[in-house]
C-alpha cells in the first residue's frame, strides 16, 4: 500500500526497471546485438518479398540461393554474437537471469561449438557476414 504520489512513482520505476532487466534491455551491448539480429531478419523478409512470385532462370535461381545463404550466415553470426554476449555477461554477474539462459543454451553444446568456430575464424565460414548482399 502506498501513501502518496512519490511512493507510487517509486514503485512504478522499480517495476519498469524489473521489466527492462527481464527483457535484457539494460545493457547497451546486448541491445545493439539484438537490434543487429532483428535488422538481418527484416532485410531478409524484404529480400524475399521482392524476389518471389515470378519464374526464374537457372542463373538467377543460383544468385537467389546464394543470397539466401548469405542471409543465413549473417543471421547465424548475429545469433552467435548475442549468445557470446550473454555468456560473457553471465560469467561476470552470476546473480543475473542470464545465467539461467546460458545454462539452457548449453544443454547439447551445439551453440558452444558454433561460437568457438565463429570466434576462432573472426568470419563465419570464410564469408564476411557484416556486408550486405
Amino acid at each position: 500500500m502506498v501513501n502518496n504520489v512519490d511512493e507510487v512513482l517509486d514503485r512504478h520505476n522499480d517495476f519498469l526497471e524489473s521489466c527492462l532487466g527481464d527483457c535484457m534491455l539494460t545493457k547497451p551491448q546486448l541491445l545493439k546485438a539484438f537490434t543487429t539480429l532483428l535488422l538481418v531478419c527484416v532485410q531478409f523478409c524484404t529480400f524475399i518479398q521482392e524476389n518471389t512470385g515470378g519464374t526464374t532462370s537457372s542463373g538467377s535461381a543460383d544468385s537467389f540461393s546464394q543470397s539466401v545463404s548469405r542471409y543465413g550466415l549473417r543471421f547465424t553470426a548475429g545469433l552467435l554474437s548475442v549468445l557470446g554476449i550473454i555468456e560473457r555477461m553471465a560469467r561476470d554477474n552470476t546473480a543475473n537471469k542470464l545465467v539461467n539462459i546460458s545454462a539452457r543454451l548449453k544443454f547439447n553444446t551445439y551453440y558452444a561449438q558454433q561460437l568457438e568456430k565463429f570466434c576462432a575464424d573472426g568470419k563465419f565460414l570464410g564469408i564476411d557476414v557484416r556486408g550486405s548482399s
